[in-house]
Parts: structure tokens; C-alpha cells; sequence
């Protein structure tokens, strides 16, 4: 395409300047197309201002948008782009957005793959960020500008999956069905609350976006090489529109199907600790470092994910004769399965084990030297990198540490085939003939080896129908109404079965990649032949299960009126109001951890039940059930290795839910009790009481909105244009769930009858056990500590006013500034407001005469108790969180598709939610008393700001072919400053802290957000030329925290940084047949972590990161032909 004489002679002048080479390459990004006038007035008509709210049909403009077929199947890159650019233009606040081909021109797995290209989004790429220990093969999440609070909208009304969370799961929805996907990072009074972060609206098509009879169908083929899988995905398409006598009607239908098969494997360390002195003689000798880190364990995973997606997309429209009336149902389902199967292989106890320990505990010669492991038999020293962090050795473990207990030649804890002990008997104090011992004479043991066989099967459903009716009344006056039903199930079934042995193992971390180099046999324990490939020499360490059932369904009705002015600086005004009513049951189950023969347990003779194979009664021992051992090789292609064979249990075992006969009561031993057959369970139901969230929401808001300026309003000769608006909000929730009162046994602590006047020397009955401060409780605190429990609702209701401005001044025809100031909210997850109390009371010690809980008089005498009232649990009354919001941005078009932004942010927040404590008044009776909570909580304010850039253009103006290419970018940067981490998991059954025993409820401070990445940038290439049209995508993000707290490392993990690229190639074959390429992570990335284990409190003063985990998943390639009648 040639450059317009204009064009010539400004690039011409630019040249003659000494800094020509750079005014020559601005002159390239920024200079005007010829094709501009042409393409602008298409664009144009392709999408006029687009109100903040979204039409809530979810068409751009309800039928204007995308006037001839070729909106719906892709036919050119360029425009997807200039749609998107003027839906940026002109919108009432700040907006960012994706149609269709953008969608559809990427191998784009779900919506939340094709967010991570919009400036300032990143995503999750792990199945939970408290657990980092399953990296999920598709994104889970989405952040928006470092912030996870993000509101999901189908076609502008509110949509949600029935989880703990507040908004939608991003990988059920299915790209095909979308129109557009639209990112308000500010908001209007107009649009429904919720968003701090931001909204993000999915919206779909409706029959009057096409003319005529339209009728398309579309099929891939996907090869995912990690797995070596091949798998389908189909979507047809089919719309009509028809005039009759009382006006015209369309209909339209979008059904989607998506079958994947793909796979991640990972490489993760357990906890790691730091071992002071190490170098010490009777530590790891004088040629270790002086500060060392060694891991507890390492793990090796291999996972296999099957998803399933369904979606389904219908709707109808009918509009009058007269255009005065427009009405729009819909019909929105989606339905999500995804069955993950893993085998996992480990060795625990490479290093200390720091299980149930402070987060802080450091090992040295005088602390816990007893849990360092030391080198196996005459094998040579441990080695370590310069950092101080274990490398390479071949390890044992020292003493009868741990679970070990005192084993001797007891037959109880293990024999193998030839009907000797498993364990030698081997003694720390004596002479133990046969025991191997280290050159210190401690007595070695080979360390714990284990496999992992565990299922997830995952079924979600969310389905929304809507109703809209516009009706324009007069020239001026214009109406809308809405209605919407959504409905949303949540399914979950998850169980994993451990087997555990033992070897001496050597580990080698020198490389690229840490590998286990040797399963020598085990110092000091007799294993049958065969080693680890023998099931015998095996024992049945644990079952853990886990169930989720949830549902939840909300109504919603909305009606708004827009009343034109028509004068130069007032343009309308609009009000308006909605009423949603949202009920939630959230159904989530602990995780049903037991054990069933660990070495801590006494498995009794002469035949134990300690061996994984036996299947022969013996006493209250009715054996094992068969079937569910298989010996198969791990880790054939695993990172390039292989780990010999081990024994498993069978998926098809675990799906059919054959880990239940492991149930005590069948085999007579252990403690496993699968999930719905537990003791304490609630009458028909699966579920304890304090795993139950049942929450009621109720929300009335009512707006005015003032939109002002024009093509005439102006200010120093620029144009102005914005609006004013103030939204106010109403939300009440009930939560109703259980209260467990404290107790005590009244008839253990006997009293004599005669409060004692010292609790240290008073006269007491030596005979019986007494308990001072008991006997002082007052009559009111014994009526309140006497058990039992009963049904609670919380309620709350919160009222929030929220100012929005927006103004936007054109410098000129192509350069724009807005300016964007607003007060938003964000209401807390579902599983946040759980209801469920179980009190504590905790008394005075005796001999502590100066706590504070003893009551004395004037004297000094104790003449009384006031007993603390504690406890965990989540928080029905927690407020929203609010936070006030500025942007401002300056804005180019230069070309109808191109254009340059650049915009600063900054929020500030208030009732931030995070792990805290408060005060929860609870009656009994007509004994009131106040509660100390530990639990989520509303804590002060912080701020998060930034900036991001974007750019994007065809270079039309050099020469064919050359023509046809194009570029877009853009880059965001983020910081928080005392935005503080919740430390919280909306799931649960106490009070949701990430914290746990693994860590003695202690976390170490990492100083940034979960999810927060400070850069992140897209680097996109295009050429479009003809029936051609390739595309090349490179999606990057700076190191970034992953968790506080992971839940199995107990330590804040970090991942380093990570870049994607994906590419697509597609060609017309006809008008109507369209071939494509597509290929995802090409670069094979590998996601890597470290772990913490140090923060500025430490005696190192800084954050200190060591390696954790590799995670790798497939590489995708996707051939594909669309065709259109």
C-alpha cells in the first residue's frame, strides 16, 4: 500500500534532521495509513461508543456492531484489531478488550489463555496457588493489575461458579461461543459493583450481529506431545433473522465441544531447612559451607489431565416494526469436567524434617543435629553449590529418629519373605550385633521412599438465562429492562493412596534438573528379593480423600431510563436500579487424611498386616483386598529419566472408588474412614458441620449518571466529553451454619467446696485432682463452658456509596486524555463468610499468680476467674473492601487499526481482607461474652500503582508484500506498597490460614503480593496478506510470589520468570473454507520455582530463595478447518 504524499514530505523533513534514523523509526509507528479515511469509516460502523455497562444482550451495539457475515468467521486479523480499537476509543471509562478473531487466531485453550495478552492481566498457572505442587496444564486464574478481585460478567450481567470463591472458574468457559471479551479497569455508576481489580465481561453473540441466514461449522484436531494424545474439538453455528408483519425476529445457536488430553510433570523439594554451623565436625564435616540448606524430601510428579468442555449459547430476538422496541433472550450453559490421574515417586527424609515445627526452627550442633542426614555407608561426603544448598551424595538417616520408636528384632513392625524381621535391631545405648553405624557409631537406616496414585475427578456447570427489553419512547427517552437466572453446581471427588519403603538414595542436584542416581538398598532393614519392585517389601502408609458438593443459584432484575438533552454540554442523564438475590451452599470437605500401617504403628505378629501384600486374615487383621497393587515403571520419559518400577494402585481402582475397602471396619486395622462412611458426619450427609457454608446474599443499588460534553462542548478549543456518576449499594448477608459452646468434664475436676485463696499453696484435697481455676468459674462462665452447640445465622448488612468521574479531552483528531477517578468494592469469597464458631476456653495456670484471667481484691487475694474465650473460624460479618482508584492515560490513533496508549494507575484501599483477629459477641442463654477470633478479618489500608504501555499497527505503508505485516505490544509494570497478603484459603474448616501443623501456624514475610508480577509485557507479529494470515505471540512475566504459604513446603514459594510463545497460521481456501495451524508453548518453558527460607526478620536480613520445583507440561499443536454457508 503506498504512503500518501502527506506522509512522504513529513517523513522527508524528518530525515533531514542528524537523529534521522530514530525520527525515521517514529515516523514508522506512528504515521497515518493511507488506507485511514477508508478503513476509519468502516471501523466506525463497526462499533460506535460503547456504554461501560455492555449492552447486557452482549452485543456491541445490539445488532451494529458487525453488520455483514463476515464477523463470525475469521477473515482478517486487521478486523478483530480496529474492532477492539474503537470499542478502546470510545468507551465511558477505560477499556480493554478482545473479539472473536482475536480469539479464535490463537490456540487458546480457554478465555483466561486469551486475557493474558491484554496489558495488565497475567494469569495462574497453577491448579491452586496454595498448592504449587500440581502445576495446572491450563490457566486457573486471572489477575488483573497485580490484584486477584476481579468481577466476571456474562453479556453484562454478574455469573459465578458455585465454589468458595466469588466469581467464575476462567477455564469452564469456552472461547468459541465468545463475541468479545471486554476489561473495564475503572468503572461508571452504571456498571454493577464488585471489581476493585476489575470487571471483565464475556460476551456472546446475538442474531441481529449477522444479516441473514448464517450457517458455520468448525473442527480441530489437537496433538499434545507430553501426553502423545490426540483429541477433538467441534463447534457449529447457525443464525437467522426474518421480517414479518409485526416486525423482525432472529434466532441463533453456538454449541461448542473441546476433548483435551494433556499432561504436566514436576520436580518438587519438601521444605528445606537451614542448618547453622554445618560444617561442623560431627554435623556434615569440615568441606560442607558453614550455612547449609538441605530439603526434606524430593518428589517427582506425573500428571495426566482429561477435560471435557460443552458449551451452549442460544438466543432469540424479535424488534418492532417501528424500532421502538427491542427484545433479547438468551441462553448461556457451561459445563466442565476435567479427571486428573497422578503417579508420584519421593524420597523423605533427604534432610531434616521440620514437620510441626516453627517456621523460623534453624538446625546446629546444640538444636535437632540428630535429623541431619549423613552419608551412606562408605560413600563420599555430601557436596554443596556455592550458595550453600545440598548437591549431590548418597544419603541414610542417622539413629532411630522420628517415627522409628524402638523396633529391635520386633516381628510387629515388618518381616520379609523369608520370615525375618524387616528391621535389625540396632540401639543408640548398646551393642547391637549386624547394626551398620556411621563413623560416629550412630546406627543408619535407609530413608523413606514413597509412591502416589491419586484421581481428581472435577465437574462444574453454570448456566444463565436472560431477559432484556429496550424500548425507546421518544426521540429522547429511552428504557431497559433485565432479567437473569443463574443456576451453578460444583463437583468434586479427589483421593490419593501412598505406599512407602525404604532405600539408601543417592541425589544428584548438579544439573539442569535434580535426579535421584541410586535406590541402593537400605542400611540396616532386610528387604525381601527384588527390592522396590517387590510389593512385599512395601507397606500402606496413608489414604486421603476429599469430596466437594456446591451449588448455588442467584435472580437478578435491573431497569434503567436514559433521558437525552441534546445541548452542547449536557448530552443525558440516566438512573437506574437492580435487585439480586444469591444463595450458596458450599459443601467442602477436609481432606480425610489417615494412616493405616505406618511405621509408628503397631502392627502386631506373627503374620502383620505391615507388608503392602498381605492379603491372608490373621486375628482382627482381615487382609488386605486385591487388586489395587500394580508394579509399572515411573518416569520412562520423565525430564529425560527413569526411576525403575514401583508398585501403584490402579486408576481404574481409584475411580471406581475401591480406596473405600481399605475402610477399618472392612479390614479390621488402621484409621481410615473414606469420606461419607466418617463417625461425626452429619445425618444423610457427607459433610461434618463445620464443612458446610451456607451463605444468603441479598443486594439493592440504585445509580444516576450524568454524561456531559460533545462533538461541541469545549474548553481552550478541545473537545470534552465524560460523565459523573453516584452508584449506592446495599448488600445483606445471612450465613447459617453451628455454633459448639467450650466444655469441660465438671465431674473430673472435683472441687472441695471451698474456692482455695491461693491457687499455688491453698488447702486442697490431695487426693483428688483439683483444679484451682475451675473451681472459681462464676455461675454465669459454668452455664456458657457446658458444651453442646446449636444452629447460628449471622447477619450483616453493609451500605456503600460509590462516586464514579470520567473525562476524556481530544487534543485532536487522533491524540485523547482521560482521566478516570471512582470508589469500587469488592465483597468477600462465599467460603470467607462461613458460619461455624467452635469456642475454646482457656483458664489460668496455677502457678502463674500474675495472669491477668485471675480476679483479685484489694488485698491481692484471687477471689475469681475470667476465662478467655477463643477461637478459629471464618467471619460472617466481614465487610467488603473498598478502594478508591485513579487512572489517566494518553491516547493515539493514528490508523484504523493503530494506535499507541499509555496509562498510570493508582488504588488505595480500605477493610483489605486478611488473617487477623476479632471480636465476635456470642449469647447463650443470658450469659453474653465476648469471642477472640482468629480468622479472616478487615485490616487497614495500602495502595497498589503502575503504568502500562501499548502499541499496535499494520505497516501499510511499506511496499508489497511487506505490506501485510503488523505488530502489537505492550508492557505493564505494578508495585504494592503495604498491601498486605489475606494468608488466607476461602476453604476449610477453621479459619482459612494458609498456616498449618506443618508449620506451627508461623509464616515468613515475602514483601509482595501473591500473583503480583512487577513486569510483564506482549510482544505479538502479524502479516495479513491476501488468503494469508500468520501470527506469532510472546507472552513474558517477571518472577513473581505463587503462595505465603504452600500447603505440603509450609514456605512462601516464588517462580521465577517465564515467557510463552504461541503461533498460528491460517489460510482461505475459498470464501467459505478456512485451513489453520496453531501451535502453543513452542519454547517447551518450564516453569521453576524457589522457595523461601528467610525474610528481613531472619538473621540474614533478607529474603533468601532456594531452589524448589521444575514443572513441565505439553506442547500443543491444533490443525483446524472452518467452513461457512
Amino acid at each position: 500500500m503506498n504512503v500518501s504524499s502527506d506522509n512522504l514530505s513529513v517523513q522527508a523533513r524528518l530525515l533531514k534532521g542528524s537523529a534521522s534514523s530514530l525520527a525515521l523509526g517514529l515516523a514508522m509507528l506512528f504515521a497515518p495509513s493511507a488506507a485511514w479515511a477508508q478503513d476509519q469509516a468502516a471501523a466506525d460502523q463497526e462499533s460506535t461508543s460503547v456504554s461501560a455497562d455492555t449492552d447486557p444482550t452482549g452485543a456491541v451495539n445490539s445488532g451494529e456492531a458487525a453488520a455483514d457475515d463476515d464477523a463470525i468467521i475469521v477473515t482478517g486479523t486487521r478486523r478483530a484489531l480496529g474492532t477492539s480499537q474503537n470499542i478502546k476509543r470510545n468507551a465511558d471509562t477505560l477499556v480493554d478488550s478482545i473479539t472473536a478473531t482475536d480469539i479464535g487466531s490463537f490456540p487458546d485453550k480457554s478465555v483466561a489463555e486469551a486475557l493474558q495478552r491484554v496489558p495488565g492481566i497475567t494469569v495462574n498457572r497453577f491448579a491452586a496457588t496454595s498448592d504449587t505442587a500440581h502445576f495446572s496444564a491450563e490457566p486457573s486464574g486471572v489477575i488483573v493489575r497485580g490484584l486477584p478481585q476481579v468481577r466476571s460478567e456474562f453479556n453484562g450481567r454478574d455469573t459465578f461458579s458455585a465454589n468458595s470463591s466469588r466469581g467464575l472458574s476462567w477455564g469452564d468457559i469456552t472461547p468459541e461461543l465468545m463475541a468479545g471479551v471486554d476489561t473495564y479497569k475503572n468503572q461508571t455508576a452504571e456498571m454493577i459493583e464488585g471489581g476493585i481489580a476489575g470487571s471483565i465481561n464475556l460476551r456472546t453473540r446475538v442474531p441481529f450481529d449477522a444479516q441473514g441466514q448464517l450457517f458455520q461449522f468448525g473442527a480441530n484436531l489437537n496433538y499434545n506431545d507430553l501426553a502423545d494424545a490426540i483429541t477433538p474439538d467441534a463447534n457449529v453455528f447457525y443464525s437467522n433473522r426474518w421480517m414479518t408483519g409485526i416486525g423482525e425476529f432472529g434466532i441463533m445457536a453456538n454449541i461448542a465441544y473441546s476433548k483435551i488430553r494433556t499432561a504436566s510433570q514436576g520436580i518438587q523439594y519438601g521444605r528445606t531447612a537451614i542448618i547453622d554451623n554445618a560444617n561442623a565436625a560431627d554435623l556434615l564435616g569440615t568441606g560442607a559451607p558453614t550455612t547449609a540448606y538441605i530439603p526434606a524430601s524430593i518428589n517427582f510428579l506425573d500428571n495426566e489431565y482429561r477435560r471435557e468442555r460443552n458449551g451452549y449459547a442460544f438466543a432469540a430476538q424479535w424488534r418492532d416494526v417501528d424500532n421502538k422496541f427491542l427484545v433479547t433472550a438468551q441462553f448461556n450453559r457451561s459445563v466442565y469436567k476435567n479427571d486428573w490421574q497422578e503417579r508420584s515417586f519421593g524420597s523423605f527424609g533427604i534432610g531434616p524434617d521440620l514437620y510441626g515445627l516453627n517456621i523460623r526452627t534453624r538446625v546446629s550442633p546444640t538444636n535437632l543435629k540428630d535429623r541431619i542426614p549423613v552419608p551412606s555407608g562408605t560413600t563420599p561426603a555430601f557436596t554443596f553449590d556455592e550458595d550453600g544448598f545440598f548437591q549431590s551424595g548418597t544419603i541414610a538417616r542417622q539413629g532411630q529418629t522420628m517415627w522409628w520408636g524402638n523396633p529391635g528384632a520386633n516381628p510387629g513392625y515388618g518381616v520379609n519373605e523369608a520370615g525375618q524381621p524387616m528391621f535389625n535391631a540396632c540401639y543408640e545405648w548398646g551393642n547391637s550385633p549386624g547394626c551398620t553405624r556411621d563413623s560416629f557409631g550412630r546406627p543408619l537406616y535407609g530413608i523413606d521412599v514413597g509412591t502416589g496414585s491419586r484421581i481428581n475427578q472435577n465437574r462444574n456447570m453454570t448456566q444463565d438465562a436472560g431477559l432484556n427489553i429496550k424500548w425507546e419512547a421518544s426521540d429522547r427517552l429511552r428504557f431497559n429492562f433485565d432479567g437473569q437466572y443463574v443456576d451453578s453446581t460444583v463437583d468434586n471427588y479427589d483421593v490419593g493412596v501412598e505406599y512407602h519403603s525404604f532405600a539408601d538414595v543417592g541425589l544428584d542436584a548438579s544439573g539442569k534438573y535434580p535426579r535421584i542416581t541410586a535406590l541402593n538398598p537400605p542400611s540396616n532393614i532386610n528387604q525381601s528379593p527384588g527390592g522396590l519392585s517387590n510389593p512385599s517389601n512395601w507397606y500402606l502408609r496413608s489414604i486421603n480423600d476429599h469430596l466437594e458438593e456446591s451449588e448455588g443459584h442467584q435472580w437478578a432484575f435491573r431497569g434503567d431510563a436514559e433521558y437525552d438533552f441534546n445541548t452542547d454540554w449536557l448530552e443525558s442523564i440516566k438512573v437506574g436500579g437492580r435487585y439480586a438475590k444469591r444463595d450458596q451452599t458450599v459443601r467442602w470437605s477436609t481432606y480425610n487424611w489417615a494412616n493405616v500401617a505406618n511405621t509408628w504403628t503397631d502392627t502386631g505378629g506373627p503374620n502383620p498386616y505391615w507388608n503392602a501384600n498381605s492379603y491372608a486374615p490373621s486375628g482382627s487383621f482381615n487382609g488386605y483386598p486385591t487388586g489395587l497393587i500394580e508394579v509399572s515403571p515411573f518416569g520412562e520419559s520423565f525430564f529425560g529419566g527413569n526411576l525403575g518400577a514401583f508398585p501403584f494402585v490402579p486408576f481404574n481402582a481409584l475411580k471406581n472408588r475401591d480406596a473405600d475397602k481399605f475402610n477399618r471396619d472392612l479390614i479390621g486395622v488402621g484409621e481410615y474412614r473414606p469420606i461419607c462412611e466418617r463417625l461425626n458426619e452429619m445425618p444423610d450427609s457427607c459433610f461434618v458441620d463445620n464443612e458446610i457454608a451456607d451463605v444468603s446474599e441479598e443486594v439493592k443499588s440504585i445509580y444516576a449518571m450524568l454524561r456531559f460534553g460533545g462533538e461541541n462542548a469545549t474548553v481552550a478549543g478541545l473537545r470534552v466529553s465524560g460523565n459523573l456518576g453516584l452508584r449506592y449499594v446495599e448488600t445483606k448477608n445471612e450465613s447459617t451454619g453451628f455454633l459448639r459452646y467450650p466444655e469441660y468434664d465438671y465431674n473430673r475436676l472435683e472441687c472441695d467446696g471451698i474456692p482455695p485463696k491461693d491457687p499455688v499453696t491453698g488447702e486442697v484435697d490431695k487426693t483428688k485432682p483439683v483444679d484451682p481455676a475451675h473451681c472459681l468459674l462464676s455461675p454465669a462462665d459454668r452455664s456458657f463452658i457446658n458444651g453442646g452447640g446449636e444452629e447460628n445465622t449471622a447477619k450483616a448488612t453493609h451500605h456503600h456509596w460509590l462516586p464514579s468521574f470520567n473525562l476524556r479531552i481530544d487534543l485532536s483528531d487522533q491524540w485523547l486524555v482521560r482521566f478516570a477517578a471512582s470508589r469500587a468494592l469488592s465483597r468477600p469469597d462465599i467460603g470467607f463468610l462461613k458460619n461455624f464458631v467452635s469456642v475454646t476456653a482457656g483458664l489460668p495456670s496455677e502457678s502463674q499468680t500474675s495472669d491477668p484471667r485471675w480476679i483479685k481484691n484489694a488485698a491481692g487475694e484471687i477471689t475469681g476467674v475470667n476465662p478467655s474465650y477463643e477461637a478459629e473460624a471464618y467471619n460472617p460479618l466481614l465487610k467488603p473492601t473498598t478502594a478508591w482508584q485513579f487512572d489517566v492515560s494518553i491516547e493515539n490513533y493514528f490508523a484504523a487499526v493503530g494506535s499507541f496508549s499509555a496509562a498510570a494507575f493508582y488504588k488505595t484501599f480500605s477493610n483489605y481482607i486478611q488473617y487477623g483477629t476479632f471480636v465476635q459477641t456470642i449469647t447463650r442463654g443470658d450469659v453474653t461474652r465476648d469471642v477472640f477470633v482468629r480468622g479472616p478479618s478487615n485490616g487497614a489500608g495500602a495502595k497498589i500503582y503502575g503504568f502500562e504501555v501499548a502499541y499496535q499497527r499494520f505497516f501499510d505503508f511499506l511496499p508489497e508484500p511487506l505490506n501485510g505485516l503488523g505488530i502489537q505490544t505492550n508492557y505493564t509494570y505494578v508495585k504494592n506498597s503495604g498491601v498486605p497478603n489475606s494468608a488466607l484459603t476461602p476453604v476449610g474448616s477453621t479459619g482459612g490460614a494458609q498456616t498449618n501443623a506443618g508449620n506451627a501456624g508461623t509464616a515468613l514475610e515475602p514483601g509482595s503480593l501473591e500473583g503480583l508480577s512487577k513486569h510483564s509485557f506482549n510482544v505479538v507479529g502479524m502479516y495479513e496478506k491476501g488468503k494469508l494470515a500468520t501470527r506469532v505471540a510472546y507472552n513474558w512475566r517477571s518472577k513473581y510470589l505463587v503462595t505465603v504459604v504452600d500447603c505440603c513446603v509450609y514456605l512462601p514459594v516464588w517462580q521465577q520468570s517465564a515467557g510463552y510463545l504461541d503461533a498460528s497460521i491460517r489460510y482461505g481456501i475459498t470464501e467459505n473454507v478456512e485451513l489453520s495451524l496453531q501451535g502453543s508453548n513452542l519454547l517447551n518453558t518450564k516453569s521453576v520455582l524457589r522457595t523461601q527460607v528467610a525474610d528481613s526478620e531472619s538473621p540474614e536480613g533478607k529474603n533468601v530463595l532456594v531452589p524448589n520445583g521444575w514443572f513441565q507440561n505439553d506442547r500443543r499443536f491444533t490443525a483446524g478447518v472452518r467452513v461457512r454457508f
